[in-house]
């Protein structure tokens, strides 16, 4: 039954159909086929899945609010405090990009919306101050991934949702994990700033260093009244991506002036969209995931990962290995959709803490966002630099190298991800 399914899937992914008819015609295959399974179990579990969990609203508000921001101008004021804070050193304006990201992914928890909002800034303006085009794409587009690490994250609501653990444990599990990346991907940009003489910025003065604070002051609020609210106990995650949502459009429009109202719409209908494109990916993987473990497929596969991976660090060897392979070719979400089902029953069997293999996951999954063929960041930054993909390989070697690196150092080191949650009691 679950080899029926799961060779349909296959076939169909490599064939290159989207995920959700994938796992529709999978899950439907096996349904029909075994005459134990009703096909009526898809709708069924579809529509109880997506009905039954308040959890999964803090997704499409986290990418609204997100959405708003990006185009509200608060883009532009982050870009403007990171260049006060880190412009005056060599090669200024790419760790100007690292930081961004950073604060941007603290508030939009979108790798594609990082991309969208910084880099047609940033790419632009790096290239007139004498940096290399191609360095300054695949910058931006590895920078991108920080926003699904750093909370509030889409990809992490998702894995908490599937795992049954705290958003807010997963979150707070986030920081150390995002500060590490970017330290990482300032270790390649230091030794190519200098060995390609890249400018400095000039040295801030204190009132552009405080016009800059007070600019991005409005914009920063957003991932603090999130995080804050979360952490402090004032609101569910779900409550906070909602008032994130009304701060994004009452604040930031009034105090940057860059959204009219007439662009509000579209703001909506674009977030409704890649909403409506991951709940329907959930619900399949619903059904998908009901028909797997009746089969008790979850429970051969840790059984299997019990004989093949012994020992808690090859186990998450492999599931790195896995990751950055299927992420060639599938989203981060619909990676952590379709695997951590089958794979959490092996983590918690071998000792490995939920959200500690969860931060594993979202990074893991994240590198998908910048690898070929099928890379979203990859081909954003293509649209909007100009450049064909052979002109990003060879430079993106160097920061994927660095992402896997702290990718191993985060996965083999569980206090990494665990020691935040831990100070603030989500974790004992």
């Amino acid at each position: 039954m679950a080899e029926t399914l799961l060779i349909v899937f296959v076939v169909f992914v490599v064939l290159g159909m989207p995920i959700g008819i994938a796992l529709g015609v999978g899950t439907l295959a096996a349904a029909t086929i075994y005459p134990a399974l009703n096909p009526i179990i898809i709708p069924s579990r579809f529509v109880a899945l997506l009905s039954d969990s308040f959890l999964l609203l803090a997704a499409p508000l986290f990418i609204l609010a997100g959405n708003i921001a990006a185009r509200g101008g608060v883009a532009r004021a982050i870009i403007d405090l990171a260049t006060v804070l880190v412009g005056r050193f060599r090669g200024g304006l790419a760790y100007v990009n690292i930081v961004d990201s950073m604060i941007f992914g603290g508030i939009s928890g979108s790798a594609v919306a990082d991309v969208s909002a910084l880099g047609t800034f940033l790419i632009p303006q790096m290239v007139r101050k004498g940096y290399d085009k191609d360095f300054a794409t695949v910058l931006t587009i590895c920078t991108a991934i920080l926003a699904p690490i750093i909370p509030p994250s889409i990809v992490a609501v998702i894995y908490a949702w599937m795992a049954d653990e705290s958003v807010a444990a997963i979150f707070a599990g986030g920081y150390l994990p995002g500060l590490l990346v970017a330290i990482g991907m300032a270790v390649p940009t230091f030794v190519i700033a200098r060995k390609r003489n890249y400018p400095r910025e000039p040295a801030p003065t204190l009132a552009s260093f405080t016009r800059a604070v007070r600019n991005a002051l409005p914009g920063l609020m957003i991932p603090i009244i999130i995080m804050g609210g979360i952490l402090l106990g004032w609101f569910t995650p779900t409550e906070a991506a909602a008032v994130a949502v009304v701060y994004a459009l009452v604040v930031p429009p009034f105090f940057y002036r860059e959204l009219a109202w007439r662009d509000v719409p579209g703001i909506f209908a674009d977030s409704a969209r890649l909403s409506g494109v991951i709940g329907l990916i959930i619900g399949l993987v619903g059904a998908f995931g009901w028909v797997l473990t009746y089969s008790k497929f979850p429970f051969r596969v840790a059984e299997f990962i019990g004989a093949f991976a012994p020992t808690w660090w090859l186990f998450m060897t492999f599931v790195i290995v896995l990751y950055v392979f299927l992420g060639t070719f599938l989203t981060p979400s619909e990676i952590i959709l379709v695997t951590v089902p089958v794979l959490l029953p092996g983590a918690q069997a071998l000792g490995i803490h939920p959200i500690h293999f969860g931060m594993v996951c979202v990074l893991a999954s994240a590198v998908g966002h910048v690898t070929p063929p099928v890379g979203l960041c990859l081909f954003l930054g293509m649209a909007i630099s100009g450049l064909p993909m052979e002109k990003l390989v060879k430079p993106l070697v160097p920061f994927l190298i660095a992402i896997v690196a702290v990718l191993f150092l985060v996965a083999f080191v569980p206090e990494t991800v665990l020691m935040i949650p831990r100070l603030f009691g989500f974790v004992k």
